[in-house]
């Protein structure tokens, strides 16, 4: 017998995954769709999940309902949004491949990281948008955090903006202020591009770009 615990939300692209999601309650929002999965273990490096079953809710006496309210309450509670600017992301992977090649100290794989990023992006990184990475604090399965109700309604508000999403794949948002995102469909086919020569095809979440605007929370 499969016992409830804690439970997780996650986030795929509909017409993709349209047969394993009907094998269970889930929640369409667009082309994407919410699912919820058991969560089996969780450490700071890896994630290991059990997709709820309609079998499974029937087992336990669940409603979809309650299925999915414990699940936003727990994935608020075990794996925390994070909202960071790419320049700090890069930072961050750097720090850890000096960090694993060449065992350094953390101070001196940060201050190598920050060096090697400067000759990287140095010369260019004025001219280039600021662009975020919204996803949770393991970065799996963290697309899901922008329905978590107050993320994105709380980032626009401190950059007094609406938003444009661009979907990187289940794990990760990249968004921009909607004034430096510049023309709409150029970032679409920079999507698709993405899509079919670096996301993995069954982490692909859409070829689609969204909008969020501030003022009707949507």
């Amino acid at each position: 017998m499969i016992t409830k615990n804690k439970f997780i939300v996650q986030v795929e692209n509909y017409e993709r995954h349209k047969e394993v999601l009907e094998k269970g309650p889930y929640i369409r929002q667009m082309d994407l769709a919410l699912s919820c999965s058991q969560l089996v273990s969780l450490t700071p490096r890896e994630m290991m999940t059990n997709r709820v079953t309609w079998d499974m809710l029937k087992q336990w006496d669940m409603s979809p309902e309650e299925l999915f309210r414990r699940a936003g309450d727990d994935s608020r509670e075990q794996l925390s949004p994070i909202v960071e600017p790419m320049s700090d992301v890069i930072k961050g992977f750097l720090m850890e491949e000096f960090l694993e090649s060449t065992k350094e100290n953390m101070e001196q794989a940060l201050d190598n990281a920050e060096k090697e990023y400067q000759k990287l992006f140095g010369g260019q990184a004025d001219a280039v948008p600021e662009i975020y990475v919204i996803s949770n604090e393991l970065r799996i399965q963290g697309a899901a955090v922008i329905f978590y109700t107050d993320v994105l309604e709380r980032f626009a508000a401190e950059k007094n903006s609406d938003l444009i999403l661009l979907p990187s794949s289940v794990h990760e948002w990249l968004v921009l202020t909607e004034a430096s995102a510049g023309e709409i469909r150029g970032l679409e086919v920079m999507v698709r591009d993405a899509n079919r020569q670096v996301v993995l095809p069954e982490e692909i979440l859409s070829d689609h770009v969204y909008k969020y605007t501030m003022k009707t929370r949507r």
